[in-house]
C-alpha cells in the first residue's frame, strides 16, 4: 500500500530496547522485538564496582594530611631561611642580649664601658651570675614554627665567660700558682682553681673563661710608691699597710704564669688601663660572638675565600660566549708575579688557551716554545715605560700548558 511506511534499520534497533511486561504475568527476560541485534564483540562488560565511602574520605584525610605537611614544611623552611637572614653581619647584633653581674657597677668609672655598651644594636642586661663580676652572653633567636599571635624566642647561651678581676686579686692568685710550682717542683698539673675557683659552678666544662683586669700598672706604681713613703722599721708600719709578697713578681714571673693559665686552662688574661677600654673589648667580644654562626656556615661551604668581591660569582658567560676572554685573562692573572695589565696583553696576543697551543705546535724548537710570550709588550697602568712579559714568566706558562707532570715546579724562585 502507498500509505504504509516499512520500519527501517534504526526503527529496529529502537524497538529492540522497548520490553512489554504484562502485569498478569511474572517478569521473565524480555525479548527485542524485531531482528536480533548482533552479539557484542571483545570481553563482556563487568560490573561497576559501587565505592566504599570509609576508604574514600581515609583517601580524603590522606590528602588533607599530607597538604598540612606540605604547608608545614613550607613554613618551617621559610622561617628558617628568615632565621638565616637575622644571622647575617650586618643584624646579627640584634640577637645578642649581654648579661653583665650587678657587681660590675660598684666602680665609680663603671660607667664608661655601660656606656660604650649601649652604642652596640643589642640588648643588655644586669642579673646575678654564676661567678661574681662576670660578663656572659646570650642568643634570642626567633623559634620556627611559631605563630603571629604567640611568636616563641628561643634563648641560647653563649660559652664565653669574662670574669673581671681586681688588680690586687689577680696579683694574690698569679702568685699562689706560681709558689705551687716551687713548693712542689714534681708536680705535673698546676691547681688552676687558686686563679679561678670553679668547683662549685654547674656546666663550668663546657664554658670558655677568660679573665680581665682594669688598672693593673697603675695598681704597681702606686704601691710601689706608698712602699717608698712608709718608714723604714717595722714595727712603725701599720698591719694594712704592709706589702703583700705578691708586689714583689717581676714582669718575668708574671708572664711565665699567664703561660701556664694558656697551656692548661685555655685561659686568657687581658690588660686594660681604662673602664673604656674595657667597654671596648666587651664591644668586640660580643661582635665576635655574634658573626660566629655566620662565619662557620660560610667556612663550611665550598672556597669560602670567594664570599664577597668581585671574585665570588667570577665572570659571567654568555650563550654567545661573550666573558670567554675575561676568564682567560683572569686565568693567567693566577700565576705569581702577574698583573692584570700582563694578563691583559697576554690574552690580547692570544685570545683562547686553544690559540696558545695552537701557536705552540707552530714552533719549531723547544727553545722557541719557551721565549713564545716574552716579546709580547706590556703597557704600564701608571702612565710610565712599556715593558714586556718577560721569559721567565713565558716559560712558566708553557710548562703549565703543555707539561703533564703534577708534581713538576713552575715557579723556581719559591
Amino acid at each position: 500500500m502507498a500509505g504504509d511506511e516499512r520500519p527501517g534499520p534504526g526503527c529496529a534497533a529502537r524497538s529492540a530496547a522497548v520490553w512489554v511486561i504484562s502485569e498478569s504475568e511474572p517478569e521473565s527476560d524480555p525479548q527485542p522485538r524485531g531482528p536480533a541485534s548482533p552479539p557484542a564483540k571483545g570481553p563482556a562488560s563487568r560490573p561497576r564496582r559501587r565505592k566504599d565511602p570509609g576508604e574514600a574520605a581515609a583517601r580524603r584525610l590522606e590528602r588533607e594530611r599530607r597538604k598540612e605537611q606540605e604547608a608545614l614544611e613550607k613554613r618551617r623552611r621559610r622561617e628558617e631561611a628568615a632565621a638565616w637572614r637575622l644571622l647575617r653581619p650586618e643584624r646579627c647584633l640584634r640577637l645578642m642580649e649581654v648579661c653583665a653581674d650587678p657587681g660590675l657597677l660598684k666602680d665609680p668609672g663603671s660607667d664608661a664601658w655601660v656606656e660604650v655598651l649601649n652604642s652596640l644594636d643589642c640588648k643588655c642586661s644586669f642579673e646575678p651570675q654564676a661567678i661574681p663580676c662576670s660578663i656572659t652572653w646570650r642568643r634570642n633567636m626567633p623559634s620556627t614554627l611559631s605563630t603571629q599571635d604567640a611568636p616563641t624566642v628561643k634563648s641560647e647561651e653563649e660559652k664565653e665567660v669574662l670574669v673581671l678581676v681586681e688588680p690586687e686579686d689577680l696579683l694574690k692568685r698569679l702568685f699562689s700558682l706560681s709558689q705551687s710550682f716551687v713548693k712542689n717542683p714534681s708536680v705535673t698539673q698546676p691547681d688552676l682553681e687558686q686563679v679561678l675557683p670553679l668547683a662549685g659552678v654547674e656546666g663550668s666544662s663546657t664554658k670558655a673563661y677568660s679573665l680581665a683586669v682594669v688598672g693593673l700598672d697603675a695598681y704597681r706604681r702606686r704601691s710601689q710608691e706608698q712602699r717608698r713613703r712608709q718608714p723604714l722599721s717595722p714595727a712603725k708600719r701599720r698591719p694594712r699597710s704592709q706589702p703583700g709578697p705578691e708586689l714583689a713578681m717581676t714582669q718575668e714571673e708574671i708572664l711565665e704564669t699567664l703561660v701556664v693559665l694558656q697551656l692548661w686552662g685555655n685561659m686568657e688574661v687581658q690588660f686594660l688601663d681604662t673602664w673604656q677600654d674595657f667597654g671596648q673589648h666587651v664591644s668586640a667580644l660580643t661582635k665576635a660572638i655574634a658573626k660566629r654562626p655566620y662565619k662557620q656556615q660560610m667556612e663550611s661551604q665550598e672556597l669560602p675565600f670567594c664570599t664577597a668581591g668581585p671574585w665570588a660569582s667570577g665572570v659571567r658567560v654568555e650563550k654567545d660566549g661573550t666573558g670567554l676572554w675575561q676568564v682567560w685573562k683572569r686565568q693567567l692573572q693566577q700565576f705569581s708575579r702577574v698583573s692584570p695589565a700582563t694578563a691583559a696583553a697576554i690574552a690580547a696576543a692570544y685570545p683562547s688557551p686553544a690559540l696558545l697551543l695552537k701557536a705552540y705546535q707552530d714552533c719549531s724548537t723547544e727553545d722557541e716554545k719557551r721565549l713564545l710570550l716574552s716579546d709580547i709588550p706590556v703597557r704600564s697602568d701608571t702612565g710610565g715605560r712599556d715593558r714586556r712579559v718577560g721569559p721567565d714568566l713565558s716559560r712558566r706558562i708553557y710548562l703549565f700548558m703543555v707539561s703533564t707532570d703534577p708534581n713538576l715546579v713552575l715557579d723556581l724562585s719559591t
